[in-house]
């Protein structure tokens, strides 16, 4: 009979060593809040990139593709003039097309019609500019030496670690000011942080919605950067005392 009694015991003991834990593991849970909190914070940008091209139109295939090569070369050669890294200046696209129905051709030569057309020949490039103080004389450069085509101009932030942990702060103070007052709205007082969480979100350098187009206003480019802005989002759970 005392051999019974004491298997009992330490089956009890062994079930509380079971249900405490959960127990306690559900009070925790209870006695916690989570919040979500946003922070940001703005600077002025340090980086801009930009595309542009060169388009020639002959009805010679060959003289379109070399003056295309030769004119992207005199762009190049004035951009890296221009103070733009040469390791900064990538070729993004080659196309050369029959346009059989173009507009009349350079030189005063006939309008093309469906029996003769045009070729049409674009080398395209993209440019990173470390400095934004001289995306306009950058612009202005590629222009004057024979670039056609000009596409958005998009503003970013190259070293965004600084306003990171701006926003980062600005974020969990935003998340404990929610806490607070929710914890008061259920009659209880804010513990200490138990949780925390950083949403990883979009860290591109760059911020597509600032994008800028160059004006050419009295034979140069009129640019505005403006300021980006840096968004960090926390989960963050806290204990509260009832």
């Amino acid at each position: 009979m005392k051999k019974s009694v004491t298997i009992l015991a330490l089956v009890v003991a062994l079930m509380a060593l079971f249900v405490m834990p959960a127990a306690a593991q559900e009070d925790s849970s209870m006695d916690t809040i989570t919040v979500t909190g946003t922070g940001s914070a703005a600077g002025a940008p340090d980086i801009a990139t930009l595309e542009l091209g060169v388009e020639i139109r002959n009805a010679d295939i060959a003289t379109a593709f070399s003056e295309t090569n030769t004119t992207i070369d005199g762009v190049i050669t004035a951009l890296v003039e221009a103070g733009v890294a040469r390791e900064d200046i990538r070729t993004t696209g080659l196309n050369i097309y029959r346009d059989m129905y173009g507009a009349p051709m350079m030189n005063g030569t006939e309008m093309a019609t469906a029996e003769n057309g045009v070729y049409v020949v674009s080398n395209n490039i993209r440019i990173t500019i470390r400095d934004t103080a001289n995306v306009a004389n950058a612009i202005n450069a590629a222009v004057s030496s024979g670039a056609t085509n000009i596409y958005g101009l998009n503003f970013g932030i190259d070293d965004r670690a600084t306003l990171e942990t701006q926003a980062r702060a600005d974020a969990v103070a935003d998340a404990r000011a929610r806490a607070e007052e929710l914890a008061a709205l259920a009659g209880a007082e804010l513990g200490d942080i138990t949780i925390i969480t950083e949403y990883s979100g979009n860290f591109s350098p760059f911020d597509v919605s600032n994008m800028y187009n160059a004006r050419l206003e009295s034979g140069g480019a009129s640019i505005e950067p403006g300021q980006l802005s840096v968004t960090v989002q926390v989960q963050v759970t806290f204990r509260i005392n009832r």
